[in-house]
């Protein structure tokens, strides 16, 4: 009779709370978009430009900060704008990798909404514009997201040829993510399926993830890197948002990262910088 008594209501309750995880699923995901559409009015570096590039839905919205090296494709995670992480990745500007901020359709005035559909062609349509870009060598550009846009960065492999892939505080899968809230797969509208898209890409990966992080765990960080042979990954003593990439990650191993794996040339001729260790790091054999 008790058992009886706990079931009916949760078969009751249960259909409604995955109905409305399915229903709300763009707004849990991509929090900070919104059906106003404005111009970006912000102050911005001096040394980088506006990017406004024609789509299906009106315009990408992105964020461009040259340099003499690799350029590297960067889409935030779900509570940020392009224009939060400017001073962010401007110690890779300063290392000699230029950075093209990409904006999530429907984010903080841009156009449309964050659909899978509208990402992946806003991500493609981006890198289409930089391969096009005068002092861009296209066959060093790289794909780096962080957080969910770690999911936009690795579907770029499948429709782009990327040099290297560099994932942070990323999931292994949204299914992986649903089924931490007791959600089957096939509710997951966003099929961000980065274990199979580190699996079936060439180049090399990095990945990096804070052993404290509330938000994507910890575990779902170590199955991604486990996924991939060869692949090097950080452990960072961490959370989610409070690794401060700015100031270690940025500085430092991005840029021997990528001279390790030929993709810019070594420390010796990179400008003066400093070093912060934080983290334990180890390769995926």
């Amino acid at each position: 009779m008790k058992l009886r008594a706990f079931a009916l209501p949760l078969l009751i309750l249960y259909p409604l709370y995955a109905g409305v995880m399915f229903s709300k699923q763009e707004q849990i995901l991509f929090p900070a978009s919104s059906d106003k559409h404005y111009p970006l009015n912000v102050p911005q570096p001096e040394n980088g430009k506006l990017v406004e590039i024609p789509a299906s839905f009106g315009k990408v919205r992105a964020f461009y900060q040259p340099a003499a090296g690799p350029v590297i494709l960067y889409t935030h995670g779900n509570f940020e704008c392009i224009q939060d992480s400017f001073s962010l990745v401007r110690p890779l500007v300063n290392a000699g990798v230029g950075v093209l901020q990409v904006e999530f359709p429907g984010f903080c005035g841009a156009d449309a909404d964050p659909s899978f559909k509208n990402i992946v062609e806003a991500e493609n349509l981006a890198y289409d514009w930089l391969a096009q870009q005068a002092e861009v060598d296209k066959s060093r550009i790289v794909a780096m997201g962080y957080s969910i846009g770690g999911g936009a960065a690795s579907e770029l492999t499948r429709h782009r040829s990327v040099r290297a892939l560099i994932l942070l505080s990323t999931y292994s899968s949204l299914e992986d993510m649903a089924h931490r809230f007791m959600l089957p797969g096939f509710l997951v509208r966003y099929p961000f399926d980065n274990i199979a898209r580190v699996r079936e890409y060439n180049g090399p990966v990095f990945f990096e993830h804070g052993k404290h992080d509330q938000v994507i765990p910890f575990a779902l960080g170590q199955k991604l890197a486990q996924s991939k042979p060869g692949s090097e990954f950080v452990a960072l003593d961490c959370g989610h948002d409070t690794c401060h990439f700015d100031q270690t990650l940025f500085i430092e191993r991005v840029p021997a990262w990528l001279a390790k794996n030929g993709v810019m040339a070594s420390r010796k001729s990179w400008p003066e910088m400093v070093s912060i260790p934080t983290s334990e790091s180890q390769t995926h054999e």
